[in-house]
């Protein structure tokens, strides 16, 4: 009888926990209404425009944010530094392949730094060594914490140092 009793009992719990079934069906989409403006500025009104990717490719600022890691790797590798000219100098020249294609990085990124600093020149009607100088001090001061950086000393020698704090 007592185990009648508790099979019993256990049928009934067993019932009544039961969950009942909830529908999330809907019986239409949701629909949502959106509302959207989009303003488009021309702020180099004037100036001539790349027609194309390949174009755009030209510019120097794009061609440097494009190689950007790779200059940051060879600097973090501690193959580069920051020149006092404003140009990236390669303190570490590997053999190979991997040595060519950061020769061939840096030689282009090079280039571009010139070209921008040439066209500051132009720009503002100043000397380029005084553009390269403010140059060189500013990427030193964006360098990070561990990087080569040639600095300047008291003889009048340069010297590459890593460069400490931020």
């Amino acid at each position: 009888m007592r185990i009648l009793c508790t099979a019993a009992a256990a049928a009934a719990t067993m019932a009544g926990c039961a969950a009942p079934t909830v529908n999330l069906a809907t019986s239409e989409p949701i629909k949502v209404d959106i509302s959207m403006r989009l303003d488009v500025y021309d702020h180099n009104k004037g100036a001539a425009k790349p027609s194309s990717p390949a174009a755009q490719a030209q510019d120097p600022e794009s061609r440097r944010r494009n190689r950007m890691a790779d200059i940051q790797n060879f600097k973090n590798s501690r193959l580069v530094g920051e020149g006092r000219d404003g140009l990236v100098a390669i303190r570490v020249d590997t053999p190979g392949e991997a040595g060519d294609y950061m020769r061939k990085t840096v030689a282009a990124e090079n280039e571009d730094r010139r070209a921008l600093m040439k066209a500051i020149a132009e720009k503002e009607q100043r000397n380029i060594d005084d553009i390269h100088s403010e140059q060189a001090s500013l990427w030193q001061k964006r360098a990070f914490e561990g990087e080569l950086i040639e600095v300047a000393s008291p003889d009048g020698t340069y010297s590459w140092v890593a460069k400490s704090g931020r």
